[in-house]
């Protein structure tokens, strides 16, 4: 073998090596969960019942015991359709996170006492964490504010602990329509785009946007104007390497993509707000 091939035969194996180190471990599995209420409404109760699943899921890949599922509490008007939006996501500083690839059947029914009884069987993947969260690697965002109303500018700031790379993806109550905030990207316009390898340095405040695109900040508009509010979420991802995304932008290949990361190597925060319809 000569020295070139050699070269590249060494720099191919560490890159793979590299790739084999930084992967999650995913396991998929099949799960059933069972829900009845006389209370909830049927998608809610149907909503239990793949939460009942997805324990069951987490349980057969061994790390049940290390997984808490995200109860978000922001005291909106209509807290409870934010949360049945987000129920799905799991805590994602613990030991393992999961995905429901699909609902493969679903069943309904009432009991003798004339409760809905919905029963669900899930095929779902388990991100299985070989690292702890660092609790060094962090940051902090100001000047969020918790109501918005249409048409208002979104202007924040962002400070690392260590130096990384931030992605922001914006979240919505509309089938969870979700956005790639930063680095924006415009392929009209290639000269508006934000850099996707810029490095945020440890200790200097940014204030964002910075991008000439938004000139006093982003524009904040109901997907809907015939709603009177929004419910929005705004999702740090702040990672040590430069971490592509490259797929295309919606919940599940979010969350995928942030579970690959290894907690160690990553830090995120989630900020809820509303956007209400202006009364003028």
């Amino acid at each position: 073998m000569n020295v070139s091939k050699l070269l590249i035969f060494i720099l191919s194996l560490i890159q793979v090596t590299f790739q084999q180190g930084f992967c999650q471990e995913t396991i998929t599995v099949r799960a059933s969960g069972r829900y009845f209420s006389s209370e909830l409404t049927p998608n809610q109760t149907r909503d239990r019942a793949i939460e009942e699943a997805k324990r069951e899921a987490l349980n057969k890949a061994g790390v049940a015991e290390s997984i808490s599922f995200t109860d978000f509490s922001y005291q909106f008007e209509d807290n409870e359709r934010f949360k049945e939006i987000f129920q799905s996501v799991s805590s994602i500083e613990t030991g393992g996170e999961i995905i429901v690839d699909r609902v493969i059947s679903e069943n309904r029914s009432f009991n003798e006492f004339g409760n809905m009884v919905v029963e669900v069987e899930i095929e779902a993947t388990i991100y299985r964490h070989k690292s702890e969260p660092d609790p060094s690697f962090r940051f902090s965002v100001d000047a969020v504010d918790q109501v918005y109303q249409n048409g208002d500018l979104l202007k924040f700031s962002f400070t690392p602990y260590q130096s990384g790379f931030l992605k922001i993806f914006n979240i919505t109550d509309t089938d969870a329509e979700t956005y790639l905030l930063f680095p924006y990207t415009d392929p009209s316009n290639p000269a508006l785009n934000d850099d996707p390898d810029r490095l945020f340095v440890k200790g200097e405040k940014v204030s964002l946007p910075d991008n000439p695109a938004f000139d006093h900040g982003y524009t904040l508009e109901l997907d809907n104007p015939d709603r009177t509010q929004e419910f929005n979420i705004l999702m740090f991802v702040f990672t040590r390497q430069n971490i592509p995304f490259t797929e295309p932008v919606n919940f599940t290949s979010m969350m995928r993509w942030i579970y690959s990361i290894p907690p160690d190597q990553r830090a995120t925060e989630q900020i809820g707000f509303v956007i209400k319809k202006s009364r003028n």
